[in-house]
């Protein structure tokens, strides 16, 4: 395979080298034929140009393109210029002739390799995008079609908890059914976010929301699913109109929440504190976790980083989470941080949203 990558360049440009001369020669003998029909020589002098613009085009190299102009420049003189078949020149028209024409083929040539790059690299985007938009729209497809089951298995997980009895068996293991269909449901909500946000066809539906609400609803979530954490809410006495797309901000607390609830022993403290600024309004989500490790701060948000932490419920993760958080974050026009605690030991998320639209 080594010996195969190093033979892969002079194979190339042998083939490079075969088009050179072979759209010379041609170009050549079509000159003489000129010629011999008495036609002007510019027209020789066009057919070198428009050489030299093909050779560049299908090699592909800027190299063999200067090589092509200084090859053209020779052929006329040898073959078309007095004497005929020397590279010497009397006429000093011929000269600014020869440096007009290397100048010229030079300059096309190079734009010509430069559009011919342009119109690859635009080519490999337009594919990458289409195969972003198709890997989106089977993603966004899929997680629809488990919703719908999810919130049937949920459903019933449910009626079966509250028809069994308190001391029955059975109760853990419904609980459990309940927990996963739940947490299945709550990536699934993250992932049709995601690909909602990555359409660039689809807006944000922002509206002036109270901000207690958005943070309530998305303490109640999650209080419902680990009832033994308890969270706690500092905010501010006047009432916040933040505009926001408030099932999106939801969806950030309740990861980050989770998040929090994840890597924090219960009976320990999670809290929610919201702070309102000048043009903007802050929360942050603290937890009395282990912390973050220093060499993961960097790649928390990027999509299916984890940490692997000691705690088994934080395996339970794909890395999906915070991702999120920072894409919806940064689409209402605020900004997300991960940082760790310095009065105590645990991890400190703070996003800030605008305070106008």
């Amino acid at each position: 395979m080594k010996y195969f990558y190093r033979a892969q360049p002079f194979r190339n440009n042998f083939i490079r080298a075969l088009i050179t001369v072979g759209i010379l020669s041609a170009v050549t003998a079509l000159g003489v034929l000129f010629n011999d029909a008495d036609f002007i020589e510019t027209a020789v002098v066009l057919a070198y140009f428009f050489a030299v613009i093909v050779i560049a085009w299908l090699t592909d190299s800027f190299i063999f393109s200067l090589a092509a102009t200084a090859l053209s420049t020779l052929l006329y003189n040898f073959v078309f210029t007095d004497p005929y078949y020397r590279f010497i020149v009397y006429d000093m028209n011929f000269i600014t002739i020869f440096i007009i024409m290397s100048i010229a083929a030079l300059i096309s040539g190079s734009l010509t390799l430069l559009a011919r790059r342009s119109a690859l690299i635009a080519r490999q985007k337009e594919e990458e995008t289409e195969k972003e938009r198709y890997n989106t729209n089977l993603l966004r497809s899929i997680s629809h079609d488990i919703r719908t089951p999810l919130s049937a298995v949920i459903g019933a997980a449910e009626m079966l908890d509250g028809m069994t009895e308190p001391d029955d068996s059975r109760r853990e293991l419904i609980k459990g059914i309940r927990d996963e269909a739940d947490w299945l449901r709550s990536l699934v909500e993250n992932i049709l976010n995601l690909t909602r946000l990555q359409d660039d066809s689809v807006a944000l539906s922002k509206q002036p929301e109270v901000l207690e609400e958005i943070v309530g609803g998305a303490i109640h979530r999650v209080s419902q699913r680990s009832p033994n954490h308890q969270i706690t809410v500092n905010m501010p006495d006047e009432l916040l109109f933040v505009p926001m797309d408030a099932k999106l901000i939801e969806q950030v607390l309740i990861n980050l929440l989770d998040n929090a609830v994840r890597h924090t022993p219960p009976g320990k403290g999670i809290s929610v504190t919201v702070e309102k600024e000048a043009e903007i309004v802050r929360i942050t989500v603290l937890d009395e976790g282990e912390g973050i490790g220093a060499e993961h701060l960097e790649n928390l948000f990027q999509s299916f980083y984890t940490t692997r932490e000691k705690h088994s419920d934080a395996s339970h993760g794909i890395g999906l989470g915070l991702a999120i958080c920072k894409t919806i974050i940064n689409a209402h026009g605020g900004d997300i941080l991960a940082r760790n605690r310095k009065d105590i030991s645990g991890a400190e998320f703070t996003f800030t949203l605008p305070m106008e639209g």
